[in-house]
């Protein structure tokens, strides 16, 4: 019988397996609130380590609460060799990570969930080279027993597996064994997963969101083990249990499937905005950072180029790449034509159309002429805009009693949102010397990528913010005021009060 090891049983076992090599601490929310972008050429390319399974056994990795796991290939190409993700709690990563070679089923690739009232990225994962026709289970399984918060996938690819490619929702016909937790799914590609390709939805009536995703259908491998119709092949693009599930900007081939059509609490349906369906979808395209390769995956770039089917860029610079957080705005459903209006220092995308409001041309966007752009709209009834910011909002106008915001997928206020003032390690006057620091704030802080370098070793955490600096800048927006401050080394530290 084949034998399941653990990361920490492989550490013991085999002195080339580290997991403290794939596993790195980050602060519980700091991916949450900042969108990590993907590397997207070969000179961009990412160290990674390769774990080789033997014929026969699974290999076991776990991730926690502020945990990365990244950069890692989970080789699995001999005979009967498999591998298994357990990932849970708030705040944790899974970056960069391939699984190379055919899954020969018994059990999910990947089990996430996410604790209440958390969030948890993945982003950068290969699961392309599909399943043993006629085995059990399949690639992703989000566990509806413990999955309570956010989980937000990006630029992912999911082909060829049995039971769903990503299974993001309970299948149960009950409230029971399901959280109500939220999947969303941005910028990624799925090919031929039998049952459903995008399986999405919250119990507890929250909006999931698919977002410049691809499904293609072709060749579907049969179910048998586990399956209420062996042999049966039935790859349905996007499949909402529950619902709403908004699906936006996506070219969904296959067979549709936009709902579930039996009468199931959480009413289960489809809003779909600029997407194209069936015959009509366009699932040549591959959306922009996806990994092709397992290797690519691994070492966080990708071959794919072509972007979103509908995506409209708000900024001046229409060769503003696609990295940032993404910001959603919805007006309430009791509403009539409110407005809002929010300034970026930086770039801003816009990422969906808002129905016929976005239509009539209700959003513009004003280039300020000092690094900030400031974007105005309207809308009503439900509907909201949506847009990708690389940088930083630092200010938000609107009644948020009309509103509902998102920043990365997990709902803000205002206050939450805008952090008025700045920190800036800088040790680039002496190249080669590191320089660490930590310091507390009494309101909020989040890591800025428009003013620093974004790396695992600069934690967050309830205003105590941590990091190390080689050379380069770390920068940090933060509410209120700086109540403790130390560094050893020879960085600078340069402060800006914008309150």
């Amino acid at each position: 019988m084949a034998r399941d090891e653990t990361a920490r049983e492989s550490e013991q076992r085999d002195a080339t397996v580290d997991r403290r090599s794939f596993l790195g601490v980050a602060g519980a929310g700091v991916t949450a609130a900042l969108g990590v972008g993907t590397l997207s050429s070969a000179s961009d390319a990412a160290e990674y380590r390769t774990v080789t399974v033997s014929a026969g056994n699974t290999r076991t990795f776990s991730v926690g609460s502020g945990e990365t796991l990244e950069n890692l290939l989970i080789d699995m190409t001999a005979d009967g060799a498999s591998a298994k993700i357990y990932a849970n709690g708030d705040g944790w990563t899974v970056r960069n990570v391939a699984f190379k070679g055919n899954h020969p089923g018994g059990h999910y690739l990947f089990t996430p969930a996410v604790s209440k009232g958390g969030t948890a990225t993945v982003e950068n994962l290969y699961m392309g080279d599909g399943q043993t026709a006629g085995s059990g289970k399949g690639g992703i399984w989000v566990n509806g027993n413990d999955h309570y918060g956010t989980l937000n996938f990006r630029n992912v690819h999911i082909a060829h597996f049995i039971d769903n490619g990503l299974y993001g929702t309970d299948s149960g016909y009950s409230y029971h064994g399901s959280h109500g937790g939220v999947v969303n799914v941005y910028d990624s590609y799925f090919d031929s997963n039998n049952i459903a390709n995008i399986r999405v939805g919250s119990i507890d009536g929250r909006t999931c969101y698919v977002d410049n995703c691809v499904v293609k259908g072709g060749t579907t491998r049969p179910c048998d083990v586990g399956c209420s119709s062996p042999g049966a092949t039935n790859s349905r693009g996007v499949w909402a249990w529950w619902g709403p599930v908004e699906v936006s900007n996506s070219d969904i081939g296959s067979s549709p499937a936009r709902r579930e059509q039996d009468n199931r609490a959480g009413n289960p349906e489809i809003i779909s905005k600029n997407t194209r369906w069936g015959s009509e979808a366009d699932t040549s395209r591959v959306p922009s950072g996806v990994p092709m390769t397992a290797e690519e995956a691994a070492s966080g770039t990708s071959s794919a180029s072509s972007g979103g089917s509908g995506s409209e860029s708000t900024t001046s610079d229409s060769d503003s790449d696609a990295s940032g957080t993404v910001l959603e705005l919805v007006a309430g459903l009791n509403t009539s034509s409110v407005s809002y209006e929010f300034t970026v220092e930086g770039s801003v995308t816009k990422r969906t159309s808002a129905g016929d409001v976005a239509a009539e041309g209700n959003d513009s966007a004003t280039d300020n002429g000092d690094g900030t752009v400031t974007v105005s709209g309207v809308a009503g009834n439900g509907y909201g805009d949506s847009f990708l910011v690389d940088g930083d909002v630092v200010s938000v106008s609107l009644d948020e009693s009309d509103w509902t915001l998102r920043w990365g997928g997990q709902e803000v206020s205002v206050s939450d949102l805008v952090l008025p003032n700045k920190l800036v390690i800088d040790g680039s006057n002496a190249p080669g010397v590191a320089s660490t620091y930590t310091f507390e704030v009494s309101g909020e802080a989040r890591k800025s990528a428009a003013l620093g370098s974004v790396n695992d070793r600069d934690t967050v955490s309830d205003g105590q913010i941590s990091g190390r600096v080689i050379g380069g800048k770390d920068g940090f927006r933060f509410s209120g005021e700086i109540t403790a401050f130390r560094l050893d080394g020879p960085a600078t530290v340069n402060v800006e009060d914008g309150s």
